[in-house]
């Protein structure tokens, strides 16, 4: 299933519901122990609207791994811009962002698209 922008953003307006996005930034990777040390984290209220992904299933070359789901957040109230490895918080489940893409109009931020996994 496919929706145009606003039929996203409306959704959001609509049927979102407050989430948490937790941004980690700074640290560096240790490889002794295979983690990051000295990153900081910091929790920011959202809205957003989650469904499920099911795009590339049939045909094509795109890869859908299990547990794969779309988030949208209305950008304009958000204080912090969603990024690769941040989290999000929803319902008591955390998933990890594994994809962003911005949605624009004329040339103001007005939402994101986030892939996500648990």
């Amino acid at each position: 299933m496919s929706f145009r922008s606003i039929e996203l953003l409306n959704l959001v307006r609509d049927f979102g519901t407050d989430i948490t996005l937790t941004k980690i930034t700074g640290g560096a990777y240790n490889p002794a122990t295979g983690a990051i040390d000295g990153s900081t984290t910091t929790a920011n209220a959202a809205q957003g609207y989650l469904y499920n992904d099911t795009s590339g299933v049939l045909g094509g070359n795109d890869e859908v791994s299990r547990g794969t789901r779309k988030c949208v957040l209305a950008g304009l109230a958000l204080s912090a811009v969603p990024d690769f490895e941040d989290t999000i918080t929803f319902n008591g489940d955390q998933l990890k962002i594994i994809a962003v893409m911005t949605i624009y109009s004329r040339g103001l931020v007005m939402g994101y698209i986030c892939s996500v996994q648990e």
